[in-house]
């Protein structure tokens, strides 16, 4: 066969397997068998071996790379990831709405909702970037000019990991065959679907599309793979099996499982560039494309409508190829999405309506106190190990004295178990009619099981607490948390590392950490020269830590990860530039003998810190948009404790350095300003632009209002302009955006 001849024939032949994988992997027909499918990719990839330089990367038969050599490195995310706030009850999804409909001006007819399956899987986000150079391999249908279609390629996909940054797993991912390796847009509508998402005009602008959505293993599947593996090594439920899947560093293992995905997310950028007014658009769009997604959704107007198929998946979920816990509900007009925004953690418009957690019986064997970093007391129920949801149950939490009491709860007793939010397992119900003779009643002790002290329970809440700060349970937690992953990050320092350290007496506070010297670490039963030194290492990177992190790693009451990021970026800290000492190059290779140099940093000082929160009135912080007064109550009785100012004046003199966050290090000239951009910028990204406005203290909007401050606008900049004009909103092009900057 001649090279042309050649060319047309893998055209072909990709177009035909590309649309027999669609129709089954994602429409769930054919009217071919496997076998027929196998024999066209048998033939491609003879072609293309014969025909090499014809291979290009959304090629089917490009799915499996090579296998990586190490573990997966970790890609920061364009935008941070949100997670869902979860509902379990009617109750709470009338008291959402009832949220939404005062946050709307107390208009009801103005939004209507979209519901759509939680699959159970793993989240994963594929970014297709814009291929300038390459061949347009695949038309769409009724596609008039081929010129005008743009090519987007498969370059990355991601697993959530923290939200900020996540694991990149595309060598894996690609070897789903449901999932596209390119997207063709076009420049223009097609003449006989002028609606159609699939042909929506591509602005010039765009140049990534970042889809997201749950990578699953159907039941069928996992249960194949679990024959073909030793007990010991099984998968406990699809979720499991799909997570194990993507990780694996050989993408021919991934390959031999039936992996799938299903999409339901378009990052907004995209969505706009591809007028998808809905959600509904977006997922239409998602089908249109061939993006696998899944078609059973349903438009609601009311929470009864919402209800009743939520009902109506619970009692069929069984029937389901893949596991699902629940459905989503989301506001569908995406511009009444950008008008309700997020909280901290979760955004407004969306809720996560989960189904009830699976639930067994266990038998309590004993009721033991657990001490909190805080000196929160947790009762815990030891149990006869259970299988619940997918994991083995030994140990359940009973919260509280008055939910032992509500539950008349005795040692003996038969519970219902089950995982709260499908994650912590909990004691909900006691079984009566199967207590024994022998069943122990738990009298809640007054003192504490580490210390002795006497526990407190303070007006109004229902928790006891051990107020002893030396209290040994309580430091332990207390240090523990301080190095943990999101906090200071101190890898070494774990549970039994803790424990032996404040068993020597060598440290009694996280300050402490940063004093420990080799004599102090070689002195201990566990440790040799190797891990001294990579403990000292780690310990040394924490000493310059970001000040939000650092927040976190205090362990102040009610501020998680969220919320020390907000304070963090908010507070009026003052940074300074720092003469501090480093050690030398050697210390890489080997920290014992090696000397010390001075370098600068800009940073926060952990005195200057100390002043900032005891100047800051509780009134400022409980202002500020996401922490409110139970926060700011307890940040700012954390910071009038002596102790715990010693504390941070002891880190202090052990080098340690809070780093701002980067857009503190420049002027907040725009704080309280929204802007909207439109069109193409000159010289300036839209994501350059975007940086440079969040920076200043400003944020960005999707739509034009009458609360925005500035629209920037570029060439081609459509309906936005029209809107600020209409509304006399103040209009600006790149060259008075740079002056405003300088």
């Amino acid at each position: 066969m001649e090279r042309n001849q050649a060319g047309e024939r893998i055209l072909k032949l990709r177009a035909e397997i590309w649309r027999l994988n669609k129709a089954y992997f994602i429409e769930n027909k054919s009217d071919v068998s496997e076998n027929v499918r196998d024999s066209l990719k048998q033939e491609l990839i003879a072609l293309e071996k014969e025909f090499s330089d014809l291979i290009t990367p959304d090629s089917p038969t490009q799915r499996v790379g090579a296998p990586l050599d190490g573990r997966l490195p970790k890609v920061r995310h364009r935008t941070r990831k949100e997670s869902l706030q979860d509902i379990f009850s009617e109750e709470e999804l009338l008291e959402w709405e009832e949220q939404i409909t005062r946050a709307m001006g107390g208009d009801r007819k103005t939004f209507e909702y979209i519901v759509e399956l939680k699959i159970d899987g793993l989240n994963v986000s594929l970014i297709y970037e814009r291929c300038r150079d390459a061949p347009v391999v695949r038309l769409l249908p009724g596609q008039r000019d081929a010129t005008a279609l743009r090519l987007y390629t498969l370059a990355r996909a991601v697993t959530r990991g923290n939200g900020i940054e996540g694991e990149d797993i595309t060598h894996t991912i690609r070897t789903i065959e449901s999932i596209p390796l390119s997207l063709t847009l076009s420049m223009a509508h097609d003449s006989r679907s002028p609606d159609s998402p699939s042909v929506a005009l591509a602005k010039e602008g765009l140049t990534t599309i970042e889809v997201s959505g749950e990578v699953y293993m159907p039941k069928s599947a996992l249960e194949k793979l679990n024959k073909d593996l030793p007990e010991e090594e099984r998968f406990a439920n699809p979720r499991n099996a799909a997570a194990g899947s993507v990780r694996q560093l050989d993408p021919e293992i991934a390959a031999s499982r039936d992996l799938r995905m299903l999409c339901y997310s378009l990052e907004s950028e995209a969505a706009e560039a591809l007028h998808l007014p809905t959600q509904k658009a977006v997922l239409d769009f998602f089908h249109d494309c061939g993006i696998p997604t899944h078609r059973e959704y349903a438009i609601c107007k009311t929470p009864k409508e919402i209800q009743g198929i939520y009902d109506a998946w619970q009692k069929k979920r069984s029937a389901l190829p893949f596991d699902i816990d629940g459905v989503v509900i989301k506001v569908n007009d995406r511009r009444l999405q950008r008008e309700l925004g997020s909280t901290a953690k979760a955004p407004r418009w969306a809720r996560a309506y989960k189904f009830p957690a699976e639930e067994k019986t266990a038998q309590i064997l004993d009721i033991q106190l657990q001490v909190g970093r805080t000196g929160a007391i947790t009762p815990v129920a030891h149990l006869t190990p259970t299988l619940v949801a997918g994991s083995t149950v030994t140990r359940a939490t009973l919260h509280n004295a008055d939910e032992i009491a509500r539950l008349d709860v005795r040692i003996g007793d038969t519970a219902i178990i089950r995982k709260a939010g499908d994650i912590i397992p909990e004691v909900v119900q006691i079984l009566p009619k199967l207590r024994p003779k022998n069943a122990k009643p738990f009298h809640y002790p007054k003192h504490c099981p580490s210390c002795g002290g006497a526990l407190e329970r303070p007006e109004g809440e229902v928790v006891h607490r051990c107020p002893n700060p030396k209290c040994g349970a309580v430091r332990q937690e207390r240090i523990e948390h301080f190095a943990s992953r999101y906090a200071l990050n101190i890898e070494g320092l774990g549970k039994e590392t803790v424990e032996e350290l404040l068993a020597a007496d060598l440290i009694s506070d996280p300050g402490d950490i940063f004093f420990l010297t080799v004599e102090d670490l070689l002195s201990l039963p566990l440790f040799k020269e190797k891990k001294t030194e990579k403990l000292l290492a780690a310990i040394e990177r924490a000493r310059r830590i970001p000040l939000d992190r650092f927040l976190f790693g205090l362990g102040i009451r009610h501020i998680g990860r969220e919320t020390a990021e907000i304070i963090a970026k908010t507070l009026p800290w003052s940074e300074r530039k720092l003469t501090v000492e480093e050690r030398d190059a050697a210390a890489k290779t080997s920290l014992f003998g090696a000397g010390t140099h001075t370098v600068e940093v800009r940073g926060v000082t952990m005195d200057d810190m100390a002043s900032t929160l005891q100047k800051t009135t509780m009134e400022a912080i409980a202002a500020i948009n996401g922490v409110g007064p139970v926060v700011a109550e307890s940040l700012v009785e954390w910071i009038a404790d002596a102790d715990n100012r010693a504390l941070l004046h002891k880190l202090g003199n052990g080098g340690v350095v809070a780093l701002l966050p980067k857009h503190n290090q420049v002027r907040q000239i725009f704080e309280g300003k929204t802007f909207v951009l439109t069109g193409t910028l000159p010289t300036l990204g839209r994501e350059e632009a975007k940086a440079m406005i969040k920076a200043r203290g400003g944020s960005v909007s999707g739509s034009v209002s009458k609360k925005t401050a500035y629209v920037l606008a570029g060439s081609d900049p459509g309906s936005k302009l029209d809107e600020a004009m209409k509304l006399e909103v103040t209009v600006i092009d790149e060259q008075v955006f740079q002056k405003l900057l300088s």
